[in-house]
């Protein structure tokens, strides 16, 4: 019955040496306490390779585009009708009154610039509102319906 206990002890003793062995080893080769150095090596090479391709550079001195900074010159009537409403009041599309033609144009005379000014901003019949033209200020709207009603004179 010794004999049994004593090859149990030998065998406890080969685990036990063993276990030691190998924890050893594990604590021989585990990262020293200063592994804050290979953790910034890791992260500089990730940082390297997800950098940015470029950057954005914001100069103060820029003057950026507004409403109130931006002060465009007025066009004329003429260039706005030719680049506007000349498609239309040229060929009469639609019903358009034809540009210089007194027949067309005689039933709005008698309403005057204004009234004509204000169907031009709202629309009228086939026309859209502003006409094809939504850059246009109310001013030079006005500008335009003059330079129509000049044309038949």
């Amino acid at each position: 019955m010794s004999q049994g206990t004593s090859g149990s002890t030998k065998l406890m003793l080969i685990v036990w040496a063993l276990a030691m062995i190998f924890i050893g080893f594990k604590a021989l080769n585990a990262p020293s306490s200063d592994s804050s150095h290979s953790e910034t090596m890791v992260d500089n090479t990730v940082l390297e390779r997800i950098k940015p391709v470029g950057e954005v550079r914001i100069d103060n001195n820029t003057q950026v585009a507004s409403a109130e900074s931006v002060e465009t010159e007025e066009r004329s009537g003429e260039e706005i009708y030719n680049s506007k409403c000349a498609g239309c009041h040229t060929s009469g599309v639609m019903g358009a009154p034809k540009y210089a033609s007194l027949e067309d144009w005689a039933p709005r005379v008698d309403l005057g610039l204004e009234k004509l000014t204000l169907s031009a901003i709202a629309g009228k019949g086939g026309m859209p509102a502003r006409g094809t033209c939504m850059d246009c200020s109310d001013n030079e709207i006005k500008v335009t319906v003059q330079y129509i009603l000049d044309s038949l004179e």
